[in-house]
């Protein structure tokens, strides 16, 4: 009876009335997922299986998870947001475009439109259509009037050299082409073939080939003809109603099947839309249609379910992932052909929640049902049949409301009964030999909620309550006594185990898991926060000898013989981290359901697998409470008010991770390519560093079972695990060259090949490398100008410093030796001579004198605030009324205000004033003038110092120059001037400087 069981509640499913009669599970996208409007006006699949939408609002593109609006422009300018009526792709692969009144080629990446005008102009209020014949000629239908041509070498849409004849005055609706390359005309005047091969066109009045279609009388006002694929032509024409009659060539048989579509109510309808799938299913859609062909009944059977609402079915496509995409006024549906085998039973509420809290398999004399316990409607029980009388449980149930408060069920085959836990330390025993109950209040429970029952291998029963009893049962079938208090713990217990090893193990709310001997009692091990995640524990599972799990808000995996525990939650997989309960199925996988829809856990490689949002299970309610296996290896799970019931051998694992698509990538949220584009932009600017790469899988039905993983190479360490989104944004990125991968991954571990994105990032100016070798030159000559202008600072230090020394030795050493020797003379005559010691002292006066004077002129020069020439002519001028004035020499001074801001070194400064000094002391000594004349001035670059007295002169060429014009001289050369003297006897003297600044 394997099997057996679950597959005639799923036929039951299908004939109940109550139960939800869903033969395919259907996804719908709408306004609130991103579609532009509500209503679809046409929608294409492309050869990258990306799905692009035409709406009122304009064209967008759906990945199976994200809608990207695009915009029409035309030579880059950017189009009102016009209705995108039609969409197609020729054979080259170029996109063609029907928006407002235009149609066109569109390039996506690039958002171009180039429209196709028509060469005359056109007129037509019955509507066009786009259509294009095998060998990649694109035509326009003007339905009910014409067919033009679209001219791609002149870019235009013509009436002329069109390919297909229709016959004379016929206004044709649409065209099929056949197998054998012949055109079928569906017209106003009816059916007409045009055969290229030989030029001819077949009417019902001119049949030389007696095509049997065209046989049949009375077929006028013709929407579309199709031949499918085992040759039944399929026509759809108007007669007062609308017809749709199929013709079989073998059986020679017509067949009529509009009223197989009929709603069964008074609402318009219409049947004009048909779609043949690879293997060769026939869907028909339209008006208030949608039916699919059961070729062995030869009968349509209409699709009816509540969670799919329309009136117009604009688009059918087909899904190469075994599914057909709906473009409906009711938004975007996509229609699971492969829906699994689910029964799902949802039960009314308007007479108030069920609350279901358990679910068990009762098997009694090989008759088989499903028993579910309520928080206050008691026991309801299902069988092959349905939902089966279940008032025979409440027979002399006690009036207290507590009684039909269940909280577990427990089937118990030693004594041949069901044992109900209540509220209140109630328990309800149902004998399922004679049907009937027995209840009772054992005083063990002191009135406490029983929540949970378990029993051992020689079958007494433990039951924990919600005050942390453990109360053991070990009498007979039905009989007050035999319980007592087996264990007291602190807090709720909402679960009892008895392991494969026969020990008790009691989760708690609030102190962990306990586990205890069933002999004596005793705790044999207590896991609480110190190895578990919490203390509060909901649920334990025992999945083989070694390994327990176990949680409430986190999945905890214990191995009894290591003793490790391992903690899963969210971030590793699971869809959610509330855990509402665990069951495993026979292969060993772990079936998890949560607030966010079923999770499967592969234990042996801690790996999850969940369906996502593109699968049944993820539309399960989300208040979850209890399941089981039944023998059959089915599983079921019950929320507050459904039933959930299917095979888990049905659905695949370990599916080979198909390789993902990089689906866009953005720069600062613009898109600017992805991996299906030929020519994206890959190389950007330094400051174009902000990146947002989206990935996914172009499979809808499986894109939320495998794990995405994706790094950035050049600036991700390691592969990154993505999260919901599938997107991965990257910030900032310095200048260099990356890849961007990514990948998918199935249960085991096992990884696709990544899908590649290389790009790069130009440096700015100051980030190349020779701007950066520039700049470290730079840096480098800095470092030795600060180095050298610090070498030449102490070598001026040091340069000052020998100065000194020099100047002192020479002026100091010499006159300090003069004053010495003549001390030693002074004294020697000091008793004998009083006139050569009188002498002698004038002249140490007179050298002292002289040297305080030459300290003076040192200290002077050396001191920064003297650098102007504005202080040097001041101290000039000072020295020569000073040496002047003593002898009654009178002089003049004229300075020439351009060399009053003029700067010169220490050295030039000190070797102008010596020669300065020497000059004025000369006049001063020699001259015998009455008067000197002093000039300063400066020609362009030359500087001229001009000493004149009006004395009386000497011989220059018979002077014994001595030491006071041989200094001057080389002072004037230091300086890199020219010293000239002129004199004549009785003509004074002239001492003029020039020096070229």
């Amino acid at each position: 009876m394997k099997k057996s069981f679950f597959i005639l509640l799923l036929l039951f499913n299908c004939l109940n009335i109550q139960a939800e009669a869903k033969r395919f599970f259907i996804n719908r996208f709408g306004l609130a997922e991103g579609l532009s409007a509500n209503q679809v006006l046409t929608i294409h699949q492309d050869r990258d299986r990306f799905l692009w939408i035409g709406t009122p609002n304009g064209l967008q593109r759906f990945d199976g998870r994200k809608f990207m609006t695009y915009e029409v422009k035309i030579n880059g300018v950017k189009q009102p947001s016009l209705p995108v009526y039609e969409i197609q792709q020729d054979r080259s692969g170029k996109m063609w475009l029907k928006v407002g009144e235009q149609y066109g080629v569109y390039i996506p990446e690039l958002e171009q439109f180039t429209p196709f005008p028509f060469e005359k102009p056109q007129v037509n209020v019955r509507g066009e259509s786009f259509w294009m014949d095998r060998k990649g000629q694109v035509f326009v239908i003007f339905k009910e009037d014409k067919i033009l041509r679209v001219d791609l070498e002149k870019g235009h849409i013509t009436d002329k050299n069109v390919p297909i004849k229709l016959p004379e005055g016929w206004r044709p609706r649409s065209v099929f082409e056949d197998r054998l390359g012949r055109y079928w005309l569906s017209c106003i005047e009816g059916i007409a073939v045009y055969d290229p091969a030989n030029g001819e066109v077949f009417t019902p009045t001119y049949n030389p080939e007696n095509l049997p279609v065209l046989q049949r009388p009375g077929i006028k006002q013709v929407i579309n003809l199709y031949e499918d694929q085992q040759g039944i032509f399929w026509i759809n024409y108007w007669d007062v109603d609308e017809i749709l009659l199929s013709y079989d060539p073998k059986t020679r048989r017509w067949k009529d099947h509009m009223q197989e579509l009929r709603p069964g109510n008074n609402n318009y309808q219409e049947a004009f839309g048909l779609l043949e799938l690879p293997d060769g299913q026939l869907w028909r859609y339209g008006i208030q249609t949608l039916a699919d062909f059961d070729r062995k009944n030869h009968r349509f059977t209409r699709l009816v379910q509540n969670d799919m609402l329309f009136d117009i079915i604009s688009k059918a496509i087909w899904d190469p992932s075994k599914g057909i995409w709906l473009g409906t006024d009711q938004g975007l549906y996509f229609l699971h052909l492969e829906t699994p085998n689910i029964f799902f039973r949802k039960f009314d509420t308007q007479e108030g929640n069920h609350e279901l809290q358990s679910v068990k398999e009762i098997i009694h004399r090989g008759d088989t049902s499903v028993w579910l316990g309520s928080w206050g409607k008691g026991i309801k029980i299902f069988k092959p049949q349905g939902e089966q009388d279940s008032d025979w449980t409440r027979k002399n149930l006690p009036a207290e409301v507590t009684f039909r408060q269940v909280w577990d069920l427990f089937h118990d085959r030693k004594r041949e009964v069901v044992w109900v836990a209540l509220q209140q330390g109630n328990l309800q025993i149902i004998d399922l030999n004679t049907q009937k109950s027995v209840f009772l209040s054992p005083e063990a429970f002191e009135g406490s909620t029983i929540r949970t029952i378990a029993q051992d291998a020689k079958g007494d029963l433990f039951f924990g309550t919600q005050r942390g009893a453990i109360i053991h049962y070990s009498g007979g079938a039905i009989q007050k006594e035999g319980f007592r208090l087996f264990r007291k713990v602190g807090g709720t217990i909402p679960k009892l185990l008895v392991s494969n090893d026969q020990k008790i193990w009691a989760a708690t709310l609030n102190e962990g898991v306990y586990v205890f001997d069933p002999e004596n009692g005793q705790i044999i091990q207590h896991l609480d926060e110190r190895i578990l995640s919490s203390n509060k524990i909901g649920k334990i599972h025992q999945l083989n000898d070694s390994i327990f799990l176990m949680g409430y808000e986190l999945l905890n995996k214990y191995n009894v013989l290591t003793g490790k525990n391992q903690v899963f939650s969210y971030s590793d997989g699971m869809v959610s981290n509330v855990i509402s309960h665990i069951e495993s199925d026979e292969t060993g996988l772990v079936w998890i359901n949560t607030p966010n829809g079923m999770t499967r856990f592969d234990a042996l490689n801690n790996t999850f697998s969940s369906f996502g949002k593109n699968h049944f299970l993820s539309q399960l309610p989300t208040d979850g409470y209890s399941g089981t296996r039944l023998i059959g290896g089915e599983l079921a799970f019950v929320s507050n008010n459904s039933l959930l019931l299917f095979d888990p051998m049905q659905f695949e694992r370990n599916l080979a991770p198909p390789r993902p698509v990089i689906t866009g990538v953005s720069l600062f949220g613009v898109y600017v390519g992805d991996g299906t584009v030929e020519n994206p932009q890959r190389v950007f600017s330094s400051h174009q560093n902000n990146l947002t790469f989206d990935f996914n899988l172009l499979n809808f039905p499986i894109q939320d079972r495998f794990a995405y993983y994706y790094r950035l190479v050049g600036a991700d360490p390691e592969w990154v695990k993505a999260k919901g989104d599938f997107q991965a944004v990257y910030s900032l990125l310095p200048p260099g060259a990356y890849r961007f991968e990514v990948k998918t991954a199935n249960e085991l571990g096992v990884f696709s090949e990544p899908s590649v994105y290389s790009f790069e990032i130009k440096p700015s100016l100051v980030q190349t490398w020779w701007f950066k070798a520039l700049l470290g030159m730079l840096f480098l000559g800095i470092v030795v100008l600060i180095y050298r202008m610090n070498v030449n600072r102490i070598l001026a230090v040091v340069k000052l410093r020998s100065q000194l020394a020099r100047d002192l030795h020479d002026d100091m050493g010499s006159t300090l030796s003069t004053i010495n020797i003549l001390s030693s003379m002074a004294k020697t005559k000091l008793g004998t001579d009083p006139a050569k010691t009188s002498e002698y002292i004038s002249k140490i006066s007179e050298n002292s004198q002289r040297m305080m004077e030459s300290m003076d002129d040192i200290v002077w020069s050396i001191k920064p605030q003297n650098d102007s020439m504005e202080k040097l002519i001041a101290r000039m001028r000072e020295f020569a009324n000073q040496v002047l004035e003593s002898k009654d020499i009178a002089f003049s001074m004229e300075v020439d205000e351009c060399i009053l801001g003029m700067k010169l070194s220490m050295d030039a400064r000190r070797d102008l004033f010596l020669i300065f000094k020497e000059g004025i002391n000369n006049a001063a000594k020699y001259s015998g003038a009455e008067r000197v004349f002093i000039s300063f001035g400066l020609d362009k670059d030359l500087f001229t110092m001009r000493i004149e007295d009006y004395g009386k002169g000497f011989d220059l060429e018979n002077l014994d120059e001595g030491n006071g014009l041989g200094n001057m001289k080389k002072r004037s050369a230091n300086l890199g001037g020219n010293l000239e003297i002129k004199t004549n006897p009785g003509n004074g003297t002239v001492l003029e400087l020039k020096v070229h600044l």
